[in-house]
């Protein structure tokens, strides 16, 4: 198959768009997509497999090249890329001269792009159980399958993944119960968040619809247009007397959710309550495909029918509900469905909280605040205060809510009615957020946003409130929560955070009186078996921080980017991750293309990676996080995301991939792996630990996570095999901190070989 002359060797050096000693790299000539590239060797080689070492290196190196050329001059950026060669006939070569494709790919450029080079046979291109691809055209047509309910499959299990990462979902239901809110609620705000347009529809029929979960849903309206916009959630009622038809029923149970060019459909028999998604026996029929089947369309066609004959659910519109369904009920006697939600006991740091909580205000002290570590339940303990307090005062206390974002107040509302209503007698919740300006109820949630605002100040300062409940308040130095609180007139006002120090280094505690009235560290979660205990590992950083312009309290993300996406520093985290293995990963990184390059990285050495992040080049948020679940992706390369919000317990490794500046958001991210799961010992957390002041503050983060009620003892060695001689005087951390607790658990944090010590 050789050739003594190649058509290669016409094209004149300057139509080269790079080149080194042992090859030049040109645009194709057919192009199968914008900026397609070959990377061809300046000898003529047949294969390469005939090429030399230096060749196949040389080859390599300028696909590199090639490639940041492409991501600079080509708009838009190229969302990912197909790098390879044909060797033989049989495999397609047609030029005897060993060249490599360079083809930038776009999202959206195919149907469904997995599967990748494998398409060169189509019918094996796409080998994924869940969507085998077609012999011819691309499309996935996705095998209907039949979820029974619980408890083998609930149908919960194939909406929450799939929600969380979607671009739109359609909700169709007969009735509403505040349960089933309770099921959606994190999944919900987590996909409005990454930008989806939501919409529920839901009925009148025989008044089954619970007035309370119609007032929540009014209430998320308001939250989602003040944090994104009026069109991000939207929620109908169909009032069945109104309808052209005029059914003599009306059930249909239905769900739609769309994902770049995947759309999926739910049909069946699930309402939305926690019995209906979670825990009881309903049937439902699941179709997903990247075609457009007939089916689909015509759900479409039908939910978009529905929705124009149904009306806005305004607070106005839920309280005429709720004087119809009173009186329809006593006439026809029909009970109210079951909708039990179980009240969890407190934990036993919760207790001590409390107990601590409650001598805070015997001491006549009229603020407090409690940090509570990432998946603690530090809502929870709020909600039990709240009661604690009414008990002390003998009737139901009048309880405000200020955050900053809305699936922190939905989440709180949630619990707080919860708890309050099966403790004393039930009332309605007010929101003052977006459009709604209600601060008259037992019950108020407000956005610090909103209530900051001259009139809600002003509104804020004719009110009283027996309990106040700040969430994330290492916040609270914002002169939006400086003005609520110098207006705030309440008996008592408890304050929650994950760390008491803001990242500017302002003690919070300092606005509550300096009451830290507990701390329930990541510690305390371990000890209850909550969380599960760490495995620190700290290697040498191959970037020296010092030479990165340091602005606004953080790096140049430019430079930054630049520096830490060097694959050196990714051969010293390969060597560590081999020498401490883990089922799934997750890799918090500085920036979009910081992530793509890690997981294009780790999938050259056999890791099966994703690259989520907002915006476009994102891998599938949903679908990604699914494989993570069930243990078919490995690594999981993020930008932004998990610091606070939706959690994957089944992580068993992160790493810190991203300098990170802030002791709050270091601890949010280890937190991300802490959850306990079942089968689950251990999170292994990997760091680079670098010559910047910020990385001298690892060990301090580290100790701070230890419960404060056990005697500790630290252990700390230097070794002086890899330490310079001013080190070595130090009392550093280096080879091994062991901190062993009264009963007998254990935390651990390693250094790699090279790591230098701790500043």
């Amino acid at each position: 198959m050789r050739m003594a002359n190649s058509p290669f060797l016409e094209i004149p050096s300057e139509d080269w768009i790079a080149s080194n000693d042992q090859a030049f790299a040109v645009f194709d000539g057919f192009p199968v997509s914008v900026g397609h590239s070959l990377v061809i060797t300046r000898r003529v080689v047949p294969t390469w497999f005939d090429a030399t070492a230096d060749e196949q290196s040389a080859l390599m190196d300028l696909v590199n090249v090639v490639k940041r050329k492409l991501d600079e001059t080509l708009q838009p950026k190229p969302d990912g890329y197909n790098v390879g060669f044909n060797a033989g006939d049989a495999a397609g070569q047609t030029v005897p001269h060993l060249h490599i494709h360079v083809i930038p790919r776009y999202t959206g450029d195919v149907d469904d792009p997995r599967g990748g080079v494998r398409h060169v046979i189509p019918r094996e291109g796409n080998y994924l159980k869940d969507a085998p691809a077609e012999p011819a055209g691309g499309n996935a047509k996705f095998a209907p399958t039949l979820s029974v309910g619980y408890p083998h499959s609930p149908l919960w299990e194939q909406l929450s993944w799939r929600i969380a990462g979607a671009h739109a979902v359609d909700a169709l239901a007969s009735f509403v119960q505040s349960s089933g809110l309770a099921v959606i609620e994190e999944q919900l705000f987590e996909a409005l968040r990454s930008g989806a347009r939501v919409r529920i529809l839901v009925s009148d029929y025989l008044y089954i619809s619970a007035p309370k979960a119609l007032r929540t849903l009014v209430g998320w309206c308001e939250l989602a247009a003040e944090e994104f916009d009026n069109e991000r959630l939207q929620v109908r009622l169909i009032e069945t007397a109104k309808l052209p038809t005029e059914p003599e029923s009306f059930h249909p149970k239905a769900w739609r959710i769309i994902e770049g060019s995947r759309d999926f459909i739910s049909v069946g028999s699930s309402n939305l309550s926690k019995a209906a998604l979670v825990s009881g026996v309903e049937w439902n029929l699941l179709s997903a495909s990247t075609t457009s089947e007939p089916s689909h369309l015509q759900f479409s066609a039908a939910f978009d029918s529905l929705w124009q004959v149904a009306s806005p659910l305004t607070a106005a519109l839920v309280e005429s509900y709720a004087e119809s369904a009173a009186k329809y009920r006593q006439k026809h006697f029909l009970p109210e469905a079951d909708d039990v939600q179980e009240i969890p006991d407190p934990r036993p740091w919760q207790v001590d909280a409390l107990a601590s909580l409650a001598r805070v205000r015997e001491a006549g002290h009229s603020r407090a605040l409690v940090a509570v570590a990432t998946g603690m339940g530090k809502t929870w303990l709020a909600a039990f205060d709240a009661c604690q307090f009414g008990e002390e005062i003998g009737r139901r206390p009048r309880v405000l809510i200020i955050a900053h974002r809305a699936h922190i107040l939905a989440q709180a509302e949630a619990v707080l009615s919860r708890l309050l209503d099966h403790r004393f007698e039930s009332s309605s919740t007010a929101w003052y957020i977006g459009n709604q300006s209600d601060l008259s109820s037992e019950l108020v949630v407000a956005s610090i946003q909103k209530l900051s605002r001259p009139e809600g100040v002003q509104r804020l300062a004719e009110q009283h409130f027996d309990y106040v409940i700040m969430d994330e308040v290492h916040h609270a130095q914002a002169p939006s929560y400086r003005r609520v609180l110098a207006k705030l007139d309440c008996d008592f006002a408890l304050g929650l955070t994950a760390t008491p120090e803001r990242t500017d280094g302002v003690d919070v505690a300092t606005i509550f009186d300096d009451n830290l009235a507990y701390h329930a560290s990541i510690g305390e979660g371990i000890a209850e078996e909550a969380l599960v205990p760490f495995h620190y590992v700290g290697i040498k950083d191959t970037v020296d921080f010092r030479q990165i312009p340091w602005r606004n309290g953080r790096f140049d993300l430019a430079e930054l980017e630049q520096r830490v996406a060097r694959s050196e520093r990714m051969d010293r985290l390969w060597s560590t991750m081999e020498k401490h293995p883990a089922d799934r990963t997750l890799l918090f990184c500085c920036s979009r293309r910081h992530a793509v390059f890690a997981r294009d990285w780790l999938a050259s050495h056999g890791v099966s990676a994703a690259a989520v992040f907002s915006g476009d080049g994102s891998d599938p948020y949903g679908d990604s996080l699914e494989r993570l679940r069930t243990g078919n992706l490995q690594a999981l390369c993020v930008v932004d995301m998990f610091n606070e919000g939706l959690d994957i317990p089944a992580v068993d490794r992160v790493v810190m991939l991203r300098p990170t500046e802030s002791k709050v958001i270091f601890l949010q991210q280890l937190g991300r792996g802490l959850r306990a799961s079942e089968g689950k010992s251990r999170l292994l957390v990997i760091d680079f630990v670098g010559n910047h002041r910020i990385f001298a503050q690892r060990i301090i983060h580290l100790l701070s996570s230890l419960p404060s009620r056990f005697p500790r003892r630290t252990i700390a060695t230097c070794s002086s095999q890899h330490a310079d001689r001013s080190r070595r005087r130090r009392p550093v951390c280096r080879q091994a901190i062991s901190f062993r607790q009264a009963n007998n658990r254990r935390w651990l944090a390693t250094s790699d070989d090279s790591a230098p010590a701790a500043q």
